[in-house]
């Protein structure tokens, strides 16, 4: 799943963060960063911190994870 123009990073990262199932952030060369590591997550926020994601693609392994992240991109859309 691709995300584009995320612009509320803490929020989007306490999503991941609630995630139950296997998340991965994959890079442009097909490498990958699992989310489930809480060192990770916080070295990331603070990376993303004041900016702005124009594109990310994750693995989400459960289905309730990947809506709950629809969900926040949904959200987002409409308050804009």
């Amino acid at each position: 799943m691709k995300v584009y123009n995320i612009e509320d990073t803490n929020r989007f990262f306490e999503v991941l963060s609630e995630c139950k199932g296997d998340v991965e952030v994959v890079g442009r060369d097909g490498s990958t960063i699992s989310m489930n590591d809480k060192d990770v997550v916080r070295f990331l926020e603070t990376a993303y911190t004041g900016m702005m994601i124009p594109e990310m693609e994750l693995r989400l392994s459960s289905p309730a994870d990947r809506q709950r992240v629809l969900s926040f991109m949904a959200n987002t859309k409409a308050a804009a």
